[in-house]
């Protein structure tokens, strides 16, 4: 019987140039047919008459990768049964990666006392049985491409050296990715320093400084005797061309958003950076492409361009308006998996589709729409901006062969957001507006009802069901509301598996969608129970009310980050 364990290591096999890839596909055909003789493994072993010592390392890759995997699937589970954070979250990923993932998590926080034992085995007991039923549409996508799919390699650009295998590379968000590379980056810069003052010691000279506690963001001292890197060199920038530098927002693997103004004086602004060097002809392609792009679109709910150039100093850069507020995906985690409020809800879908709107009447389709990429403004408007142009491209470029995939890495992997990824998109197939309303089908179901309509474990996942799954109904996401069936229809019709299944244009969308609203706000004014309050009790809820209290301005730059995280 076929398994995804064979897969994976018909995956390792190709890339370490153990066995060919037309081997490796008629090994995986001849085991799903039901040919004896074991795994992948054992077959390709007796096959190919292999070296025993790359049989060994292909096994040890294969078993070190389900390990992996199956520490992914229980981490996720840990986040939402002990509540913690993205910043414990890699701090747990930073400490088990410096141990080369020898110890599982579950024993290690049942050492610390943060878990029962019985909870780590219950838990367990969930990550296996979410892996096994991801494992059979994982299994159902290679058959469905005849196991075309082995060629692509299992972790981009590496020899697949044991160290390579990491949950915060393979299988978590690129957010994730930077804070674990953040703590790695200190830990190593502590070590350097912890060096450098042995040596001083035995020398009889007096020691360096501590360095400041993690949770402090001023940045280290440099070390006077190694160079700066290219990014530690950008996030001390104070002048960008005519900006001045107000603030570090952010700083990724291959730029930074600045929080600036202009001569130092005026409004703020936000100026997304990217270093040349660090980035590529790739990316640095996708940059200017992004910058060219929202040239074109003027409108209300698309954030606006004010500036662009390259400094001398080989930095590409754009200005944009500084917004304070939240993005989407900050609403969506307060709302805690509830669906946000339907008014609110409304207001932002209208004004998503209105930006839309502008940017397909120009034949831009954005490409990369997800609650990050929508900014909600702060002040009780919820003026929406559509963000990050970074994977857009212009819809009537049809020829695919004719320009370079911005969707895809060099290795050919689909790049850009699983969950609210296009089947057309993941196929290479031509994309037009339709592209961006299968997207925002989803966003729309998620704002709704809290949840997403399809959900997988892993990116690659994801992806077989954005082909071939049946997404959920409102109703089985929230079964307590008595959902209208034109909102069942909407989002439905959105989320059509097929271009042609999907309406086609957003004034489309928004016409049925005007038709929903008022069941919408029916259906929510129901489904409210009234409570009975003490007298006491509404006069110290109106007395809270009367006091102001203004949320602290956040400014936005998550969305700006776009590709400025991960090279792909």
């Amino acid at each position: 019987m076929l398994r995804t364990s064979d897969v994976m290591a018909a995956k390792i096999a190709v890339q370490l140039q153990v066995v060919g890839e037309d081997d490796a596909r008629s090994l995986l055909r001849a085991i799903d047919g039901g040919q004896p003789g074991g795994d992948f493994v054992n077959l390709a072993a007796a096959r190919f008459r292999l070296d025993p010592r790359l049989v060994e390392t292909v096994r040890h890759r294969a078993a070190l990768y389900e390990h992996v995997r199956e520490e992914a699937v229980y981490l996720r589970l840990i986040e939402r049964a002990l509540g913690i954070g993205r910043s414990s979250v890699a701090t747990l990923l930073a400490q088990l990666e410096a141990q080369a993932h020898r110890r599982r998590l579950g024993d290690a926080l049942v050492r610390a006392g943060r878990l029962s034992a019985e909870k780590d085995k219950e838990l367990l007991r969930q990550a296996r049985a979410s892996i096994q039923q991801d494992d059979g549409r994982i299994l159902d996508r290679y058959r469905q491409e005849d196991f075309a799919g082995v060629k692509k390699p299992l972790i981009r650009g590496s020899t697949l050296d044991p160290s390579d295998f990491k949950i915060s590379t393979l299988f978590r968000s690129k957010e994730t990715r930077a804070l674990v590379d953040q703590i790695d980056l200190q830990a190593l810069r502590e070590e350097a320093r912890r060096a450098a003052a042995e040596r001083d010691a035995a020398r009889g000279e007096p020691a360096a400084p501590a360095p400041a506690p993690a949770s402090e963001p001023a940045a280290p001292a440099p070390d006077e005797r190694a160079p700066l890197s290219g990014m530690e060199q950008v996030s001390r920038l104070k002048r960008i061309a005519d900006y001045t530098v107000v603030e570090v927002l952010g700083v990724g693997g291959m730029g930074a958003v600045f929080l600036g103004q202009k001569d130092g004086r005026g409004e703020y602004c936000a100026i997304k950076v990217m270093l040349n060097q660090a980035a590529g002809k790739t990316e640095m392609g996708r940059f200017r492409r992004e910058i060219a792009l929202m040239r074109q679109i003027d409108h209300p709910n698309v954030l606006a361009l004010l500036d662009s150039g390259e400094t001398p100093e080989g930095l590409t850069y754009l200005v944009v308006p500084a917004l304070a507020g939240k993005e989407l995906r900050a609403h969506l985690e307060a709302a805690g998996g509830a669906g946000l409020a339907l008014p609110f809800a409304i207001k932002v879908f209208k004004q998503v589709l209105e930006g839309l709107a502008a940017a397909h009447a120009r034949h831009i389709v954005h490409r990369d729409l997800k609650p990050e990429n929508i900014f909600v403004r702060a002040g009780g408007e919820e003026e929406v901006k559509i963000m990050d142009f970074g994977l857009a491209r212009l819809g009537d470029d049809v020829d695919q062969g004719g320009q370079e995939d911005c969707f895809r890495s060099d290795a050919g992997e689909v790049v850009g957001s699983p969950a609210y990824i296009a089947p057309e998109s993941i196929t290479n197939d031509a994309i037009d507006a339709r592209t961006d309303i299968y997207s925002l089908g989803i966003i729309l179901f998620e704002m709704l009802t809290g949840k997403l309509p399809l959900e997988s474990e892993t990116a690659q996942g994801y992806l077989g069901q954005h082909l071939v799954c049946p997404p959920l109904t409102l109703a089985e996401a929230q079964p307590d509301r008595r959902w209208p069936q034109a909102a069942e229809d909407l989002v439905a019709r959105m989320m059509g598996k097929t271009k042609d299944e999907r309406p086609a244009t957003c004034a489309e969308v928004l016409e049925a969608f005007k038709a929903v609203v008022v069941p919408l706000l029916r259906m929510d004014a129901s489904s409210k129970e009234v409570p009975t309050i003490a007298p006491i009790e509404v006069a110290a809820a109106q007395a809270a009310a009367a006091q102001p209290r203004p949320e602290p301005a956040r400014w936005g730059f998550k969305g700006l980050m776009g590709r400025l995280l991960r090279r792909d």
